[in-house]
């Protein structure tokens, strides 16, 4: 009988999880801060919407990039938001939560031997799904400088190697609350065009 694979293996137990399993074992109140959610019910008008979309037959699959209703709508969001134009056509794609957007964005940038730097402390997929591609890990700590956290780049430039392929960081992060400057973000993108790398920024809380 075939066993699991080894890359599989090697991905280490979620720490986070671990927390999780025990206070959902626990008897009363638990503040859920464990996987960053809130503890306010889904709202009215969502719920009524995923039941009206239901009834309106939107039961089946969609075009592999979701529908295009959802991407115009996505796109009409980040021009608003964010003043950036995007294609709803080529530039967006809608994935079912946002891990699957981490593991489908890492599974296309990373082949077997390649390497990923991830700035941490940072979620924990972030550093699990590269070993699931066959794929390493090197991890550069976030510097506290002056009361802030900030990108320490003389680490990030050390880290890369011929064979980095991906640079990830999350803003708003998870854990530390820190968030990327508009010139913290300018000189991760210039140090990846520079390197040829790939960049994945990880925004799930930038609401936040």
């Amino acid at each position: 009988m075939a066993g699991v694979s080894r890359s599989a293996l090697e991905v280490p137990h979620s720490r986070i999880r671990e927390i999780a399993d025990i206070a959902m074992g626990m008897r009363g109140e638990v503040y859920r801060l464990y996987f960053g959610e809130s503890n306010l019910p889904t709202p009215a008008f969502v719920q009524e919407a995923a039941r009206k979309a239901m009834a309106d037959g939107y039961t089946y699959y969609t075009e592999n990039a979701g529908l295009p209703s959802t991407r115009e709508a996505i796109a009409r969001y980040y021009a608003a938001r964010h003043g950036v134009a995007l294609d709803a056509g080529s530039e967006i794609v809608v994935t079912s939560s946002g891990v699957q957007a981490l593991q489908v964005g890492m599974r296309c940038a990373l082949d077997p031997g390649d390497e990923a730097i991830v700035l941490t402390p940072a979620w924990q997929n972030q550093m699990s799904i590269p070993r699931m591609c066959n794929a390493e890990t090197r991890m550069v700590r976030l510097a506290l400088a002056g009361g802030r956290y900030q990108v320490d780049f003389d680490a990030v430039e050390a880290a890369i190697t011929p064979r980095t392929r991906l640079l990830v960081y999350t803003s708003p992060s998870n854990p530390l609350g820190w968030v990327a400057t508009a010139e913290e973000q300018q000189r991760l993108l210039e140090v990846a065009r520079r390197h040829g790398l790939w960049l994945l920024a990880d925004e799930v809380y930038e609401r936040l």
